[in-house]
């Protein structure tokens, strides 16, 4: 995966609000899922992030394009209605990046 503000890539961050009994099923579901989707064009992949209190979980996804994107949910759109067994709130909103520093050499 690629942090850049070069082209059109877009971003989608999902912010799921979750118990601590329920964080690793939802976890654990999402990569279910990201298995099953992996092969779809225009995407480029995807990095989870657990709070380590237990009450979120955040989907970092790229894509090669809006149109890659909206394929995607089309097809898919329906199946994030499942992710809400293990969470109370699902937050998804696509994102460009508009700064970006990074430490040379580390």
């Amino acid at each position: 995966m690629l942090v850049s503000q070069e082209g059109d890539l877009l971003t989608l961050i999902n912010i799921f609000d979750t118990t601590p009994e329920q964080q690793q099923a939802l976890i654990e579901q999402w990569i279910r899922f990201t298995d099953e989707v992996k092969k779809e064009p225009g995407y480029l992949g995807t990095a989870l992030h657990r709070s380590k209190d237990g009450t979120r979980v955040i989907n970092y996804a790229q894509w090669r394009s809006q149109a890659d994107f909206d394929s995607f949910l089309q097809k898919y759109g329906t199946q994030f209605g499942q992710f809400g067994q293990h969470a109370s709130r699902i937050d998804p909103h696509v994102y460009e990046v508009v700064y970006l520093d990074e430490r040379v050499g580390s």
